[in-house]
This record gives C-alpha cells, structure tokens and sequence, in this order.
C-alpha cells in the first residue's frame, strides 16, 4: 500500500470561499454579488464524497489549483462539494486501520507510520455531511498545516454554506448551483462536471421510490448517503440542466459506467458534447490539473481540449495502475473515457432504428436458421459486467451483421458505422483493455422477453439471477426454479418506454421479443460489484 499517496492526498485543506446559503437545503444567487469579465470557460464542478472517495476527490480538488500560471487568466473553476457523512467517514477509517493491519504487523515503524498518516483522514469528520461552495482562487488555496506537513491546521468552518446533509440530488440543489456559477463566473463556455459513484441505467433505479434501495447504494449517479443513497435518474438529472440558465458546452460524468446509449440520448439535448466512462472510473478520478490547461490553451477549439484531457487522464490511470502492480502484482485495469459530439446523435439513432427494424423483421419471418444465428449472437454477446445486463451495442450490431450479412450488411461500411463514427471525438483505454482486445464502445440494455437480469451474491457463496419483469414482477432463479420476489414498483413502458433512446430507436422492442437469454458471462471477469448482496426485503419468504 502506498501510504506516501495517502498522506498527499490528506495533507491540505481547502478553503473555501465566495459562500451563500437560504433555507432550502440550496445555496442561492444574490443579484449583488460582483461580475467578473466573460471567461473563455468556466469548469462547473458538483461533486460528492458519495461514502468512500472524500479523499479521492478531495486530491480532485487540489488539482484545480496547479494549472500554469497562464491558465487561470481565460479558466475559471467553480465547485460545490458535499462531504460523506460522519457514520461513513468512520466506517471507512476503520476500513484502512484493516488494511494497515493487512499489510504491515502492528506495532511495527511501518504500521505505526501508517497509523499516523491515517490520524490525518480524521480531520474531515468536522467536515461530515457538510456542503461547500467556492471559487477556485490560487491567492486562497490550502491551509497547508504546520511545516512539517504533518497536522493539517483547523479548518474555516465558517466557509461552510446551509444547514447540515442538504440534499444534493434534488433538481433545484444542481440548478441553482449551475446557476450561481454562470453568475460568479460568467463565461463564453461552460463545463459541466458530477463527481461521484455512478452505475448506468436500470429501469428499476430509474424510480425514486425503488424497492430495491440497496441499489442504490451502487448504482446512483451522485448518490447521496445523508438520504437513503438518493440519486440522480436520467430523468432528473436532465431535468435539472435543462433548467439551468444557461447550456453547458460538455458535461462529463465522472463516475463508472456511464457510457450507455440510455444516458447519452437523455442527456444530448442539454449539451453539445458528453465526456463519459463504461468501465470503472478509479477513485483519483479526471486529471483536472490538465483540464484546466488544456481548456486555456485551446480557447477555439474545444473537441482538441477534451481529447488532450481524456487522453492525459487515461494516462495517468494506467500510470496508477503499473505502480499499484509493483506491490500488489499486476491486475486488470478496466479505464476507459470518450467523448462523444451530441449533434449527431440523434442521426446515430435513426440508424440504431433501422438497425432494430431489420433485427426484428429477421427474428420473426426470416426462417429457423436465421433465427438460430441471432440467438447465438445474443448468447455470446459482450457483456460489460458480471452484476448488470448492459452490453456493448456496438459489438452486438457488428457481430449481428458477420452471422447475418445478407440481413445487415457490413455495420462499419452502413450508415449505422458512419453514424457513430460521426458522433466519436475521441477515445482512450486502458492498455491491459487494448492488448486484450476488450476495448468497449457503448453500453446498452439487452434483455430477454421483456424483462432483464441482474446477478446477486447469497453469503458470499453464489451468484443467483434475480428478474426484473416488465410488468413490475420480479423473479428470484434457484437450482432451475423460479420463485416469486418482492415488486419493482415500475414497469417496462414506466421507465425504459420514456426514454429519449427507446423513443427514437425502439430497443425496447427487441427486448420484448428475443427470447434467447444474453451471455451471463463477463468476458473479462469484471465484476465492479462483488459481495453486492440482495436487500432482505426483495428475497422472496
């Protein structure tokens, strides 16, 4: 373990500053507060400790500061955080005190060092539950601590904005602060960043009230553990842009496996460029140091800036990773980012339309024989992940299209490989994903008679397949036999149906109507979820 890391990551404190507060759980825009001159950008960043990454994104935080010099004159950066709760800070202390104890014998220099560095995370709890705003401004950066940079001095608890636990993931909460932003920081574009756990779409997580709210405790986007993991839907989340007074320019998602077509096509009308992962996203998250750079140095050309910056942070992940290698051995390193040009999306699914249409018309008149060949494309599709049935659309229409020539054609010499071609500015995987020929395009939701499978662990002992039918039923499978579990509260048409992506390409269609189970299997054995266990209150009695 690299406890050197740790102690960078914990050895300063922001300051923060240019606060405001109401009643509302929300911070709000005062018309008195000074203007500044329009900025070539300014980089909106909302962000959450989300239960286990205040120190990860903490270190995120640091590296808006050290930009060049030169970068701050046209970048402005403007943040809003909210720290993991007290019961969550502690959990996690007493998480890292086991892995000191698993990596060194206590009582040890080493442990004991440790030990002493890890005293340091304990310096957030006053922070626990708390809600920041400020403007990244170099002249108000860290209280650095004594100077051997070993105790960080007490914080500016007054820097801190509205009652305790506002709720982050209410529409309003991310509105006004997108709002109070544009305000403080006004500027020709702007970048729009959420910091936190992320999971892709499920339509059983599409529903606020979902029974299953273990859920989401893994699979929110910005979940909040002051409330019942309450997250961001698509829905909402592109309820609360829309809002907003102006239009962010990109909106990266940095959180894991939110490159699917279910969140692209929800959130392209609020924005001209997505920046999302389908992997795992590690804790360190985007190299924002290079953000800010590389957004100053290309003022004109933003598609240059996001390719520099989601080149560079991949980077930096697989530099993290060879590290890690040198004392845990090495491991598969699941790191992916792109950036997509959402003016052509909706032209991409116009072709995934009439990819489907033809999908279907095969499936139901084109003979056994076809049908066979579907079924067995579909029982080897790439699944992205061992817990979630999401899977690369890309490769399913490509391997589609090899079993089925004379139904598809060629997908990359289509209109459908154009399409997405078109829609590509840049992308970058880790290398172990390149030289294993796991590298991924886009995410999508595949499922078999209408309703989709997720993997549940039992004690540790077993994976067992938990359905989500599309009449709002669900189904536990045991040893071939299928038990009644507890309901969904949603149905099919409730949630996947109300899709922008479903209502321009009618996926749902297909899912309705294959009858062939997807692969169950992961090709490369990811499982972001291990130990996920089924909620007490779903397991059938």
């Amino acid at each position: 373990m690299q406890w050197a890391m740790t102690a960078t990551l914990l050895c300063g404190v922001i300051v923060f500053t240019s606060c405001s507060s109401d009643n509302d759980d929300n911070p709000v825009v005062h018309p008195d507060e000074p203007q500044q001159q329009l900025a070539d950008y300014t980089v909106i960043y909302y962000g959450h400790g989300g239960g286990n990454l205040d120190m990860q994104l903490m270190s995120n935080l640091m590296q808006f500061y050290f930009g060049d010099d030169e970068s701050y004159r046209n970048v402005s950066v403007a943040v809003q955080y909210k720290f993991s709760s007290l019961e969550s800070m502690q959990s996690l202390y007493e998480q890292y005190v086991g892995m000191l104890g698993h990596y060194f014998e206590p009582g040890t220099p080493d442990y004991e060092e440790g030990l002493k560095e890890l005293e340091l995370f304990k310096s957030y709890y006053p922070f626990a539950g708390k809600t920041a705003r400020f403007v990244v401004d170099r002249e108000k950066a860290f209280i650095s601590g004594d100077e051997d940079g070993d105790t960080p001095s007490e914080p500016d608890m007054s820097a801190f904005i509205g009652p305790d636990n506002a709720d982050i993931t209410r529409t309003d909460s991310l509105t006004n602060f997108i709002n109070w932003a544009a305000q403080t920081c006004p500027a020709h574009k702007y970048i729009l960043v959420l910091s936190d756990h992320g999971g892709g779409y499920l339509p059983n997580d599409e529903l606020p009230d979902a029974a299953d709210a273990d859920a989401r405790k893994t699979r929110g986007v910005v979940y909040d553990d002051g409330y019942d993991s309450r997250h961001f839907t698509a829905k909402t989340l592109t309820q609360a842009i829309r809002q907003s007074s102006v239009r962010p320019s990109v909106v990266y998602l940095d959180a894991c496996l939110m490159n699917t077509a279910e969140y692209q096509f929800e959130l392209a009308p609020t924005t001209d460029y997505l920046v999302l992962s389908t992997f795992v996203v590690p804790g360190e998250g985007g190299d924002y140091t290079e953000l800010v750079n590389a957004l100053s140095a290309n003022p004109d050309n933003l598609e240059q800036a996001l390719a520099r910056f989601t080149k560079a942070t991949v980077d930096s992940w697989d530099e993290s990773a060879e590290e890690n290698a040198a004392e845990e051995g090495d491991q598969p390193v699941y790191h992916d980012m792109s950036v997509y040009r959402t003016a052509d999306i909706d032209a991409l699914g116009t072709e995934i339309k009439t990819f489907t249409d033809r999908l279907i018309e095969a499936y139901q008149s084109g003979g056994d024989d076809v049908r066979a060949k579907i079924d067995e494309v579909t029982a080897n599709a790439y699944r992205i992940n061992e817990a979630q049935p999401e899977y690369d659309l890309i490769d399913y229409a490509v391997n589609l299209s090899i079993a089925l020539p004379g139904v598809f054609g060629s997908v990359w010499d289509s209109p459908l490989g154009r399409a997405f071609d078109r829609c590509i500015v840049y992308q970058q995987s880790s290398r172990w994903l390149q030289e294993n020929e796991h590298t991924v395009d886009l995410s999508v939701l595949l499922g078999c008679q209408g309703h989709y499978t997720m993997l549940y662990d039992f004690g540790g002992t077993s994976s067992i397949p938990f359905r989500y039918n599309p009449d709002g039923t669900t189904t536990l499978e045991v040893d071939g036999q299928s038990f009644p579990g507890k309901p969904w509260n949603g149905t099919l048409d409730a949630t996947y149906g109300q899709l922008r992506f479903d209502q321009l390409t009618g996926w749902s269609r297909w899912i309705r109507l294959n009858e062939q189970e997807p692969n169950a299997k992961c090709f490369t054995g990811y499982n972001p979820f291990i130990g996920y266990t089924m909620p007490e209150d779903a397991v059938p009695q």
